[in-house]
């Protein structure tokens, strides 16, 4: 059974993201592509990293936020990644996109009566990233 929660991790496709992470050569370019949606609909899997991307940008530039798994945190506690102070700015269009229109995540939870619990979230990612865009 696959794993699906309102929060980012508690989803297969972020979690199995976290080992791709910590395989990658070069983690600020795993980053940027995870944050590079094609224009048009985003796919259920495509949102999921540019979620988790996020979170992990969050994590890198303040602290990891609740839930974030403790593997993801040790690797922000000792990875050696190149400066990713920039990457709010690519993070936040592709939120917009998690959560528009032609969002299959959206589209799934809006069918859920955790919707607002699910939306929550991604809006305080949002946020965060939108404050980190600012500095």
């Amino acid at each position: 059974m696959a794993a699906w929660g309102t929060k980012t991790f508690e989803e297969d496709t972020a979690n199995d993201w976290i080992q791709e992470l910590i395989d990658s050569e070069d983690a600020r370019e795993f980053l940027i592509e995870s944050l590079t949606t094609d224009p048009g609909y985003i796919e259920v899997d495509q949102a999921a990293l540019v979620l988790a991307a996020s979170e992990t940008l969050i994590a890198l530039l303040d602290e990891p936020r609740a839930g974030v798994p403790g593997e993801l945190v040790d690797w922000v506690g000792d990875n050696e990644c190149d400066d990713v102070s920039d990457l709010p700015e690519v993070a936040l269009p592709a939120l917009a996109r998690v959560l528009g229109d032609e969002s299959e995540l959206r589209e799934i939870w809006s069918d859920s009566e955790d919707f607002d619990e699910w939306l929550e979230n991604v809006e305080a990612i949002r946020e965060v990233i939108a404050q980190m865009a600012q500095l």
